[in-house]
């Protein structure tokens, strides 16, 4: 009986350590500070807009360590084909369901123009935006790009955990290393097809080390890798 009940007790320690051993070590979602969800988009024949909304931290503070999170949008304006735009002021007016936001614009290094909003979107709520500037107003209803994708946000960061899990590892092995993981849609402007948006997952360390992933929101395929 002795003999029986070792026995028992040696098989139930042997599955769990191989229960243990199967699973991640490491979850990129614990260091996520950063995380686009949707992506919104409208064009006319001169200019762009483009509405990605998510979540991140709400004190963005580069420290290795994961705290509350808020909701955020960023709103983008710039001219199709990568043209400059025209030094201006830019208002805009972002309809979220029944809810409106205004404000204006402000300039970056890539000739766009943008803002940073304290909402987030569900998907599903229509979304319209108005920019207007000296002697034009671009109005546009908005087209959740993002729920064409055949890879959401979630799926992305399982398929980059899975590829980056041992380096991530290793890198944590050091007790005085901490990482923090950023998520965002990036687009291949040189084409207008959906295959090329694509989800980038950024993994900075403390101690200055970087790591990234690019993924095809269309299939999953991994298109670039840096370890």
């Amino acid at each position: 009986m002795k003999k029986k009940i070792c026995f028992i007790v040696m098989f139930a320690l042997m599955i769990i350590t191989l229960s243990a051993c199967g699973k991640n070590k490491v979850s990129l979602n614990d260091y996520v500070i950063e995380q686009r969800e949707h992506l919104y988009t409208a064009c006319d024949d001169l200019y762009c807009v483009s509405f990605s909304t998510g979540m991140r931290e709400k004190d963005y503070n580069f420290d290795g360590i994961k705290n509350e999170m808020t909701p955020f949008g960023v709103l983008t304006f710039s001219r199709c084909e990568k043209l400059p735009l025209a030094n201006d002021t830019y208002s805009y007016i972002v309809t979220i369901g029944e809810s409106s936001y205004s404000g204006f614009l402000e300039k970056n290094n890539d000739n766009s123009y943008s803002a940073d909003l304290e909402i987030n979107t569900n998907g599903d709520e229509s979304v319209s935006v108005q920019i207007s500037f000296t002697g034009y107003t671009f109005k546009q209803d908005l087209e959740n790009t993002s729920k064409s994708f055949q890879v959401d946000n979630a799926t992305a960061l399982e398929i980059a955990n899975d590829e980056l899990k041992e380096n991530v590892e290793e890198l944590l092995s050091d007790k005085n290393v901490k990482i923090e993981v950023v998520m965002k849609i990036m687009k291949d402007h040189s084409c207008d097809e959906l295959k090329n948006y694509y989800w980038y997952v950024g993994i900075i360390s403390t101690n200055g080390d970087t790591m990234g992933i690019l993924i095809d929101a269309n299939n999953g395929e991994i298109i670039a890798k840096k370890v």
